[in-house]
């Protein structure tokens, strides 16, 4: 008996043994086994934290920013790490793993340019962009296409120059010239020329009076300086080139920094593409859309905008009235009579074809016209370009030059100074970042950018 009692003892004390050491390899397992899943656990949750502190920065860009400007992008104003920590502490972890938030990515010029892109994908129904440019080719190509430039600086380069010049300045009286001419001119002969002529004067001086404000100089003393403006608008005319408006991408750029940004027009009659006021984006009112075109600030950026205009608007006024046969029959009238007192009081050393005075006085007149165009233009108000039977065909506003001029700035000089402005205005602008966690066990590593600029 006591064998068998021995003998139980030692089978049931194995199976105890045995239990304990299987009890024991699968309580070491489920503790491995929950460790992994609560490191897991761990991972996921402030890989979902991390992520969401991302989305959070990145959903924060600037509404206006983007309604105005097309662009998605956000500021270090909207940088921190509130989302990150509220999202672990929902998740039962009060403390976490630093989060580093860093490689950041600038908005650059292929990135607003891309912008721009999309912008006018949605827009571009809704606005003419080469009606305008299409009209000043093809008056500019008429003008190149017709001698009277030849003329005029054959005109200029002659000694009639000088006799013309004292007339029309007011030197000396028309009487006066009469009397030099002696009897080879009788004055009664002239007097209904004569009274236009003196009309005609009376307007232009009149017109230099209310032009004394403006940024350029209108010189009644030498015909060369529009001679340079109309060689300066066939060069514009060159470098604009019809092939250049087929460049899609170009156009909208030309479009967008010419009607999208301040300009020298007053806030309170100018706005943006979709109605924002300026003052609502910046205190004062601001010269942008000129610094883009001409690179300068001030007074400076107006006064090249205005030699660009005075040179397209005397070439408009120009072709409209020396096209007028009735108008230009009276100057006709009038260059006559200059001739023959040029021709008496040299007596007859200088001899110039009353047509050239034509050409010359139009043009004359025709830059003066340009001058009140401006003023007009700088009230917000539009001018014709093309009128037929009285009635105004097609007109122009001042941001319609900005966008014909704008044609002829190069991408980077337009994209380079346009991201100046917008960095001036919302501050430096970002298209994505990183963000990283090291959980001790795993390093987490989030970037986003927006598809925009994908």
């Amino acid at each position: 008996m006591r064998i068998r009692i021995k003998s139980r003892k030692r089978r049931f004390g194995a199976s105890s043994v045995f239990l304990a050491i299987i009890l024991s390899a699968v309580i070491l397992i489920e503790c491995t086994f929950l460790k992994f899943v609560w490191e897991l656990d761990y991972i996921t949750k402030v890989n979902n934290a991390v992520d969401a502190q991302v989305e959070s920065i990145m959903c924060e860009y600037n509404r206006q920013l983007f309604d105005v400007y097309g662009v998605y992008a956000f500021t270090m104003t909207a940088v921190d790490d509130d989302v990150y920590r509220s999202a672990l502490l929902a998740c039962g972890y009060d403390k976490g793993p630093q989060i580093d938030l860093a490689g950041y990515k600038k908005i650059d010029k292929k990135a607003l340019k891309d912008a721009i892109g999309m912008y006018y994908s949605y827009r571009a129904t809704g606005i003419v962009l080469i009606q305008v440019a299409d009209v000043f080719s093809e008056m500019i190509g008429e003008l190149i296409d017709s001698d009277v430039l030849d003329k005029i600086k054959e005109y200029t380069s002659s000694p009639a120059a000088g006799y013309v010049t004292e007339i029309i300045q007011g030197a000396e009286k028309i009487s006066s010239w009469f009397e030099k001419a002696g009897e080879k001119l009788n004055i009664d002969d002239f007097k209904k020329e004569l009274g236009f002529f003196d009309s005609l004067k009376n307007k232009l001086e009149k017109e230099d009076n209310d032009l004394k404000d403006l940024s350029f100089n209108i010189s009644l003393k030498d015909m060369k300086p529009a001679i340079q403006l109309f060689d300066g608008l066939i060069d514009l005319h060159g470098k604009l080139g019809k092939s250049s408006f087929k460049l899609a991408s170009h156009i909208f750029e030309a479009n967008y920094f010419a009607y999208n940004f301040d300009c020298w027009l007053k806030q309170d009659i100018d706005a943006s593409i979709n109605g924002t006021a300026f003052s609502d984006i910046h205190e004062k009112n601001s010269d942008d859309s000129e610094y883009i075109l001409t690179g300068l600030t001030g007074n400076k950026s107006l006064a090249a905008v205005n030699f660009l205009m005075l040179q397209v608007l005397t070439g408009t006024n120009f072709l409209r009235d020396y096209s007028d046969k009735e108008y230009r029959s009276k100057v006709d009238a009038v260059a006559k009579v200059i001739s023959a007192i040029i021709a008496a009081v040299s007596e007859g050393s200088v001899d110039i074809d009353y047509r050239i005075i034509t050409v010359a006085l139009i043009v004359l007149i025709a830059t003066f016209k340009a001058g009140k165009d401006i003023q007009t233009l700088r009230k917000g108000e539009r001018v014709a370009l093309y009128e037929k039977d009285g009635k105004k065909v097609v007109t122009a506003g001042y941001r319609d030059f900005l966008f014909l001029f704008m044609q002829a700035v190069p991408d980077d000089l337009m994209l380079e100074r346009g991201l100046l402005i917008l960095r001036r205005d919302y501050g430096e602008l970002y298209k994505g970042l990183t963000a990283t966690a090291d959980t001790g066990i795993k390093k987490i590593s989030i970037t986003r950018s927006y598809a925009l600029y994908r």
